[in-house]
């Protein structure tokens, strides 16, 4: 009979964590794990003392952040007093130990994953005696890791040469070491990759040298594979494993199929600040669906679901007198000590899933299991719709700016010398201190979720106001051509890219927001 397993770990630690509990349930383990087996609704720390008791082998996952945890320091020295309960240390990094720790089973995760697995199944099944204490010095980590740092470190190097866009060198030059500490931002890292090779092209146009400009054209396209290289290695398996919650792809809920309860009636209120109303009404809808009835008042409820966002952090009822369901519909790092210490429903990634909150709102036991939402820690967690929206912006952005930079070194003379070409850089240099302060308030509002750009209308007339930029700088360009008696036909890149970029990019998103307009609605605050 195989026996029932108990992990303490550190949050730090979750994505390795998370593959972990998938291969042992694969292997008919019966795993207690904090966001998997937790009832929502109820204080965690009770809960987790009684998923100890339950289980015959507790794995203890070693690492700098799990041995300087008191809650995990708290978990194991429980354990310790408690008889017939097994520990086997899984070496995650090699950290100096507690006494009471060295005399146990030790399982080295630091280099080969699947050996390790094999090893950790084998003494799952029959236990060994150690012959020597688990490591407790030495950097040792999985191949894949120094597969990610020798991509990034060439990327960075490439990087370089987009020095003037700021975003893309502030975020990749230090990627090599935020890969080894395992902490970097893996969604600012993300689309910066994304945005190098066009900075790249861009900084080809700068150079008036051709042996000069040949060479930077090189480098545009070399670039390229390494920048689809690095992608794909930090989405693979060993690095999301590897890294911290932030350095770490954020998952929306996998919804584990399993069979659904009896439908049975379960009273509910939702608490909830005005903006949050389209997602209240939303739920009330998919619950009333599922035969539950909404109460008058939270007092009278059997289960009050408080939905967290930038307009609310705390529950307008009582957590130790009543069942509080806190849903995290956006981050929000403020959130309050009663509702820190209730396990909660993530929906940050989009309202979706609502009708399994529905179907096992009666059996609220197996409510996680069923969602399997990973912890994402302090990592800011948008919808897919609102990341390639404030994406599309800086884009937007980074190619309007590093398309006219050229202009300044093409005409730099004339700025200065002639008194129509000064009014000219002051025109242009105006417009662009203009185009990147409204991307970047047009961004930060749909991030935040306040503003005047957090909303479609205000959404719409930003877009709108940034193409009267960039039609403004056209005729700031034919006003050079102009000057120079030049006809407008030879007109450059600086002007075509932009207007180009964001004709396309606009007909592009509009398609998308049309397919994903539920979750850009209900991510829009309500008016009060």
């Amino acid at each position: 009979m195989k026996p029932d397993i108990f992990i303490s770990y550190s949050r730090r630690e979750v994505g390795f964590v998370d593959d972990l509990t998938s291969h042992l349930e694969k292997e008919k383990f019966n795993v207690w794990l904090d966001y998997r087996s937790l009832v929502p609704g109820k204080p965690w720390e009770e809960q987790i003392f009684q998923g100890i008791a339950n289980s015959n082998v507790i794995l203890l996952v070693v690492s700098k952040s799990s041995m300087a945890s008191d809650n995990v320091e708290y978990e194991w020295r429980r354990v310790l007093t408690e008889k017939n309960k097994r520990i086997i240390l899984l070496i995650f990094e090699a950290v100096d130990l507690p006494k009471e720790l060295e005399k146990f089973e030790w399982v080295d995760f630091r280099g080969n994953y699947q050996n390790a697995l094999k090893e950790l199944d084998r003494q799952l099944q029959m236990p060994e005696q150690e012959k020597h204490s688990a490591p407790q010095t030495g950097f040792k980590v999985p191949a894949v890791v120094w597969l990610a740092f020798a991509f990034s470190l060439i990327v960075s190097l490439f990087s370089l040469g987009a020095l003037w866009t700021l975003f893309v060198p502030f975020f990749l030059v230090p990627l090599p070491l935020g890969i080894l500490r395992r902490s970097f931002n893996y969604m600012l890292v993300q689309a910066s990759l994304v945005m190098l090779p066009v900075a790249l092209y861009l900084t080809v146009n700068f150079s008036t040298d051709q042996d000069l400009g040949e060479f930077l054209d090189l480098l545009t396209y070399a670039s390229i594979p390494f920048v689809l290289g690095l992608i794909l290695i930090l989405r693979s398996a060993g690095m999301q494993r590897w890294g911290k919650p932030e350095a770490v792809s954020p998952q929306s809920a996998k919804h584990i199929k399993m069979d659904y309860p009896e439908p049975q009636s379960v009273s509910y209120f939702i608490d909830h600040a005005p903006q949050d109303r389209k997602i209240a009404d939303q739920m009330r809808m998919v619950f009333k669906g599922a035969g539950h009835l909404e109460a008058q008042d939270p007092s009278s409820a059997a289960a009050v679901f408080t939905l967290v966002s930038q307009f609310k952090d705390d529950s307008s009822v009582d957590t130790q007198k009543q069942v509080v369901y806190p849903v995290i519909v956006q981050s929000n790092d403020k959130v309050s000590r009663q509702l820190s210490r209730v396990q909660w429903l993530d929906l940050r990634t989009g309202v979706r899933n609502l009708d399994v909150v529905s179907k096992l709102l009666p059996e609220p036991a197996r409510l996680l299991r069923s969602l399997c939402i990973r912890p994402m820690g302090n990592q800011v967690v948008l919808p897919a719709v609102i990341m390639y929206l404030t994406y599309f912006l800086a884009f937007l952005a980074v190619v309007c700016i590093g398309s006219w930079l050229p202009y300044y070194l093409q005409y730099a003379n004339e700025f200065i010398e002639d008194p129509g070409f000064g009014t000219v850089f002051f025109e242009l240099t105006l417009s662009l201190i203009l185009f990147g302060l409204l991307s970047y308030f047009m961004a930060k509002n749909l991030v935040q979720r306040k503003g005047p750009f957090a909303s479609l209308g205000g959404l719409f007339v930003g877009m709108l106001i940034l193409g009267v930029i960039i039609l403004w700088q056209i005729d700031i360009d034919n006003l050079v051509f102009a000057l120079l008696n030049t006809t407008t036909e030879s007109r450059g890149y600086s002007s075509y890219y932009p207007r180009a970029f964001y004709m396309t990019g606009n007909l592009v998103m509009l398609v998308y927001l049309w397919f994903k307009r539920r979750d850009l609605m209900y991510w829009f605050p309500a008016k009060k």
